[in-house]
């Protein structure tokens, strides 16, 4: 049932009644709303001022007085405080309905109720009257008490009112009044004004201020499952008397009456933050499944702080009950308490939570112990640091087991957000075994690439293991292009025939098509099964790192040496580096032509399209970008990944759509050709056929090279392989632009391949990848629900997860600064102080 917001209540005006207790009427009913549910907002005064401003008599409200009729009575009943408007508005009949309210306009001779100053009226309904000449025997006036000895007024927001059934004051006993201490009172709903008397004049004698704390309303826990004991709240102790209050200030929770959390542990989780942080004490009452109630530490010192929540029924969600705001209590006491505090991972999470929001990269725990002391105040030791970073890190992304769970409604996701997106997912008893994701956009783009696919795998980070693979071209830019992204077991032939099937599906066998990867046999196995027709590569700097193992001397030479062979375009060129290369390093010669093919891994040898793609660079390069992501669990990675291809096709986008409009080629390449262009001016031309356009060009060496720009091909085979112009070509096309008389208009751009041009390079961006929404925006269908994977099955293993791979024999690793190796990186950012010494 929806909550109240709002409470209506209908009167009649200027009516009267009979001598036999009827009411008689004279006008239309009239109608007020409150805009609250809470009863005890609608005081006496409050109802008054609405009534006078709705009928249009703005003077004093004394002249109106309020009745209602019980059915059960047959008599009025009047309204004179606040108790009897919330017992009007509590009385419903069999239908729900409260009663008619009945104001009647007195005369000044028929006057029955005091006449109240507005700045002395009560707003809980009390009518204090001026004690004005009340005592003649008195010997000072009473209008001088109250401006001798009031040392301080405070003005506080107040939740309760604490004061009830104060109905009349006795003006002719003065002696005898006794006044409660109102600690609290509501003026206006929202401010109320405390005065406090320290000292009493002699001539008023024994009057006191005495506290009535009104009891709780049955309704706070109308929807809560259990009863409510109102002895568990406790009771407020009685302030000493003449003890000089000590200053107020609220929690820094934030919390509202009503508000909600999702569990016990969010509530509990502030809480502990704000007591941290403002340096107060906080002790559990009682707690179960139905109730938190927690209160200040200093309860025996007066502190009247009390907090009380509940689960709302059928439902797993806290309500707040009830709520004191306000501390009374002494920092400094417990600031000296013998009680240590010391952060929980749980504190540290949400540290982390507010600090670093939806961020899983965090400071390292020694910069989290600093962190926390400096936002808290208090301590935790390294491993608590830890811990509460991995919970926050875990809290962000969630768990391993629900990115498995959750495996193909984010994969439907990911299909409709990116128009020809291909997914797939191979399960083993259930159990998740391999993964494969191709783009829409990717797939597209791809015809605007260079027909060479690289390959590489690289180890995931998390408890359940397995590899990344990824499949990447090479843009005309140089820059990395994804084709493909997958997950498998391990590297092996049915792992890797499984990806290539998969991959095959979106970019089919085409001529020339060229796979690049290292020296793994499994990959060049699943190639020649789902590929027989493409060529396959090695990566050279795979190569040059495992010919270090086969040199006996200066190995850093040797694959120097060797990368100079496998660059070689000519015959001659290839011979006689190979044979410097041989002569030295004979072992490492003996390797290369025992174990791989020289097509393999030279460019002369080579018989297809590579251009000047040797390595598996672009793929390589990936796996570092994602070496944080590969620490993530399965859809968190995913969703790194795809955002970083986003980031990347959006920048390509703008770079191509921002090219120099004086340039047809990509950067690279206009850079390239720019320099060529230089030294081509010096190169001597002698034309051998102006038909075929073939022509002699004699470099500085004396050195002739043919050139055929119709075929567009040059005896120096840079031309041939890399397909834009080499220094031999541009210097035949100069002189042929500059001929008299020529048969046909000859572009430097012209000579360049298709695949350069900025406008094949702007269509392999022109899609837009689109990442995946939140959990909370998605629509999925039921038959897509009822699919989910289990994690696959893995050994724990004790300690940490291994985070760095071994290095292969004679792989070194950066043990210094990479920029000025030697340097002190510590002392450099504190550098000693030289007047110091």
């Amino acid at each position: 049932m929806k909550k109240k917001s709002h409470t209506n209540v209908h009167f009649d005006y200027g009516g009267y009644y009979s001598e036999g207790n009827e009411w008689i009427y004279k006008n239309s009913l009239y109608a007020i709303s409150f805009k609250t549910a809470c009863l005890e907002k609608i005081t006496y005064s409050v109802l008054l001022d609405k009534i006078t401003t709705k009928v249009g008599q703005n003077g004093v409200p004394g002249n109106l007085r309020l009745s209602y009729n019980l059915s059960k009575a047959r008599r009025e009943t009047y309204i004179v405080d606040d108790e009897d408007v919330y017992i009007f508005l509590t009385e419903c009949d069999e239908e729900g309905r409260i009663p008619v309210l009945h104001v009647e306009l007195l005369s000044d001779n028929n006057q029955r109720v005091e006449v109240l100053v507005p700045e002395r009226r009560s707003s809980v309904g009390v009518n204090y009257v001026e004690l004005v000449n009340v005592n003649e025997g008195l010997e000072n006036d009473v209008n001088e008490v109250l401006e001798n000895d009031v040392n301080e007024v405070l003005v506080n927001d107040v939740n309760e009112v604490l004061v009830n059934d104060v109905n009349e004051v006795l003006v002719n006993d003065v002696n005898e009044v006794l006044v409660n201490d109102v600690n609290e009172v509501l003026v206006n709903e929202d401010m109320v004004n405390e005065v406090m008397v320290n000292e009493v004049c002699a001539n008023v004698t024994g009057m006191e201020v005495v506290a009535v704390e009104r009891s709780m309303d049955n309704h706070l826990d109308e929807d809560v499952d259990g009863m409510f004991d109102f002895d568990d709240i406790p009771a407020i102790p009685n302030r000493v008397k003449g003890t000089p209050k000590n200053i107020e200030w609220e929690d820094g929770t934030g919390i509202e009456l009503y508000q909600e959390f999702c569990s016990k542990e969010a509530l509990w989780e502030l809480v502990n933050k704000a007591a941290k942080q403002l340096v107060y004490g906080v002790l559990t009452i009682k707690s179960d499944p139905l109730r938190l109630m927690l209160r200040c530490k200093q309860y025996s010192q007066g502190c009247k702080w009390y907090l009380r929540v509940a689960r709302t029924k059928q439902s797993d969600y806290w309500s707040v009950r009830v709520h004191r705001k306000i501390h009374t209590c002494s920092r400094s006491v417990e600031s000296t308490s013998n009680s240590v505090q010391r952060g929980t991972p749980r504190l540290i999470a949400a540290v982390l939570h507010a600090d670093f929001p939806g961020n899983l990269q965090t400071p390292n725990p020694k910069s989290i112990m600093s962190i926390v002391t400096g936002r808290l105040g208090v301590h935790c030791s390294y491993s608590t640091a830890l811990r509460g970073k991995m919970q926050h890190v875990s809290e962000v992304r969630g768990g391993p087991e629900k990115s498995y769970k959750m495996l193909f409604s984010y994969l439907y996701m990911l299909e409709k957000v990116n128009r020809g997106t291909v997914t797939s997912v191979e399960l083993e008893e259930k159990k998740f075994k391999y993964l494969f994701i191709a783009l829409g956009a990717s797939i597209e783009g791809f015809r605007a690439m260079r027909k060479v696919i690289i390959v590489d795998a690289t180890h995931l980070k998390t408890v359940y293991g397995g590899m990344l693979v990824i499949a990447t071209a090479q843009d005309p830019n140089h820059h990395h292009y994804p084709l493909a992204f997958g997950v498998i077991d391990a590297e092996k032939d049915d792992s890797w025939i499984w990806f290539f099937q998969k991959l095959k599906t979106v970019y089919p066998e085409v001529p020339d098509l060229v796979f690049i990867s290292d020296r793994h046999q499994s990959i060049k196995k699943a190639v020649m099964t789902v590929y027989p027709n493409a060529h396959h590569v090695h990566c050279i700097w795979h190569l040059s790192q495992n010919l270090r193992l086969r040199a006996k001397t200066d190995k850093d030479g040797a694959a120097k040496k060797f990368l100079e062979c496998a660059h070689a375009y000519t015959e001659s060129e290839f011979n006689r580096e190979y044979g410097i290369f041989r002569s030295r390093w004979s072992n490492a010669a003996d390797y290369l032509d025992r174990a791989v093919g020289r097509e393999q891994w030279s460019r002369y040898h080579f018989q297809g399209d590579k251009y000047n793609i040797d390595t598996s660079n672009a793929a390589e390069s990936m796996n570092a970008v994602f070496k944080k992501a590969r620490k993530y669990h399965l859809l968190p990675m995913i969703d790194a990944m795809v955002e970083k291809f986003s980031e990347w096709f959006n920048n390509h986008r703008q770079d191509s759509g921002n090219a120099s409009s004086t340039s047809q080629v990509v950067p690279f390449v206009e850079n390239i050709l720019h320099a060529r262009c230089l030294v081509a001016a010096k190169l001597k031309v002698v034309e051998l056929n102006s038909y075929r356009q073939e022509y002699n060009v004699i470099d500085g060496m004396s050195v002739s090279f043919l050139v055929d720009l119709k075929m567009k091909t040059c005896s120096c085979k840079t031309f041939d392989i890399d397909k834009y112009p080499c220094v031999h070509a541009i210097a035949a096309a100069r002189f042929l632009a500059r001929k008299e008389g020529r048969n046909a208009d000859v572009s430097i751009y012209g000579l360049c391949s298709v695949f350069y041009l900025i406008d094949t390079w702007a269509l392999a961006y022109y899609r837009t990848l689109f990442v995946v929404p939140h959990e909370s925006e998605w629509n999925i269908p039921e038959s897509v629900k009822e699919l989910e994977a289990e994690p696959p099955d893995y050994t724990p293993k004790k300690g940490r997860n291994q985070d760095k791979r071994f290095p292969s024999v004679g792989e070194k690793r950066r043990k210094s600064n990479k920029a000025v190796p030697g340097i002190n990186l510590e002392r450099w950012l504190q550098p000693e102080d030289p007047e110091a010494s």
